[in-house]
């Protein structure tokens, strides 16, 4: 018996390690983006995750979550996740909605009857939703908060007198206040407190490295927090008191522990169908406009036109990412111990996250494909629709296609890292690193390609509007 289970056990790891080593071309290549991106803009530390199906395929650290002890970054380091905390809030709602505990589209006073009257009914939906009216932060409120509070209800006291800048269902309006509002409603409906709400939700998940970010308890392998600083480069983040903030914004976490919630949603393993899909689906106002955001995750299209939702957070001392591919059943997972002048965006977490879907693509094969491999100078305009020349440079290395582009920017040349990520027949696709990423989609034939560049921002699937980011044309001739 204990032979059959050593022979089953071996075939199991062998068959993981097959499945992950399907992925080591796409795992090199967003090494190469993260690591050239982290060194362009002084990122102390980043940690990833990503699960395919219920496997995880990636999971690596970078850098320093403390400069000056020189302390690496782990997959146990806890980082603070800004406003992904709504989406791990949203699981919470949701299972208060699979246990009929919650009803969503009651007047929030029925559950806390000593919130000031407003002149509109709020519900727990409108809140989610961020449809409700109630206001985000405004150049009032302090960078830093100081002041520390105990529970969720005495936090209201920041916003709870303020009038609603709109009729409920009317507009939808990004607030993180809503999400605090939200969070003493959850209390009420439940019966117990939203701590005890949140500890036995990350209990029941798992997930043992996420936690509130106490202000007042000290927290095994906390990262330190950086922000941007011109002689240094990286300081220390100002004091920082989450308590007001918690279900918005006030979370600690790892990537592992991210991407396995988001894992557990994709396969339907937590909660119900029904409120899996409510919590993904994109609210409409009352008029019928679509708001790309559902009960704490946006909605949007990947490259490939299948339907993502995710939630990134941005501080000062942080930057999140949580993307969810639910037709791939791909989760990935991106922090950083500052946001602060980093460029790392929506679009920059996609990408990455797409190099995993574009590596079932058989067509690419760049250690065999020799056609981009030279040198090639360029012609183009700028952002400000000047004309440029510039110059890419590529090679192999390790069966990867990358190099170097060179163009004018600011009057300055400049050279960038590149990457060819994806190719189908004679149409290549390339990224640079410059630190925001920059797409190039270009064309080959013999000797000459044209195409098209551009800073892609396009995360929802609809036209660019605005000029200044349309792409620009490029052509070139490979010397």
């Amino acid at each position: 018996m204990k032979i059959k289970l050593i022979k089953a056990l071996i075939i199991f790891l062998l068959c993981q390690g097959t499945f992950a080593q399907d992925y080591q071309s796409a795992i090199h290549k967003a090494q190469f983006l993260i690591k050239n991106h982290q060194e362009q803009t002084n990122v102390p530390g980043v940690q990833v995750a990503l699960i395919i199906g219920d496997s995880l395929i990636w999971s690596e650290s970078f850098g320093y979550s403390n400069l000056a002890k020189k302390t690496p970054v782990t997959d146990s380091t806890k980082f603070r996740i800004a406003s992904v905390s709504k989406s791990v809030t949203s699981v919470a709602l949701g299972r208060l909605m699979d246990e009929d505990k919650i009803d969503l589209d009651r007047d929030i006073r029925q559950y806390l009857p000593d919130f000031p009257a407003k002149e509109y009914v709020i519900t727990p939906r409108d809140l989610a939703a961020s449809t409700s009216g109630i206001r985000h932060y405004t150049d009032d409120d302090p960078l830093y908060n100081e002041v520390h509070y105990d529970d969720v209800n005495s936090s209201l006291e920041k916003f709870e007198n303020d009038k609603l800048l709109f009729k409920p269902r009317t507009e939808y309006y990004y607030s993180s206040y809503g999400w605090v509002l939200l969070s003493a409603t959850m209390e009420k409906a439940a019966g117990q407190s939203f701590f005890k709400i949140m500890e036995e939700i990350w209990d029941e998940m798992g997930m043992s490295n996420t936690s509130f970010d106490y202000p007042n308890k000290s927290v095994e392998n906390l990262s330190k927090f950086y922000v941007h600083d011109k002689k240094e480069k990286r300081k220390i983040a100002p004091y920082d008191n989450r308590s007001y903030m918690y279900a918005g914004g006030g979370y600690l976490s790892t990537a592992k522990d991210l991407a396995q919630m988001g894992s557990s949603l994709i396969n339907r393993t937590f909660l119900s169908d029904s409120i899996t899909n409510e919590l993904f689906t994109s609210h409409k106002l009352s008029d019928g406009t679509e708001t790309y955001y559902g009960l704490g995750w946006e909605t949007g299209q990947s490259r490939i036109g299948t339907p993502i939702v995710y939630h990134s957070g941005s501080m000062n001392s942080t930057r999140s990412h949580l993307l969810i591919y639910p037709e791939e059943k791909l989760t990935f997972v991106y922090l950083a111990n500052t946001g602060d002048q980093i460029f790392f965006n929506e679009r920059e977490a996609q990408n990455i996250a797409e190099l995993f879907l574009e590596e079932k693509n058989k067509e690419v094969n760049n250690e065999k494909d020799t056609v981009l491999i030279g040198t090639w100078d360029l012609r183009t305009s700028s952002l400000r629709n000047r004309k440029s020349k510039g110059k890419l440079d590529l090679t192999v290395e390790n069966g990867i296609v990358k190099g170097a582009i060179t163009f004018k920017r600011s009057r300055k040349t400049k050279e960038f890292p590149v990457l060819l990520t994806d190719k189908k027949k004679n149409h290549y696709h390339l990224i640079a690193v410059s630190p925001m990423f920059l797409d190039l989609y270009i064309t080959v034939t013999n000797d000459s390609l044209n195409g098209e560049w551009l800073h892609d921002f396009n995360v929802k699937g609809l036209p660019e509007k605005d000029d200044y980011w349309k792409p620009r044309e490029i052509t070139g001739e490979k010397r």
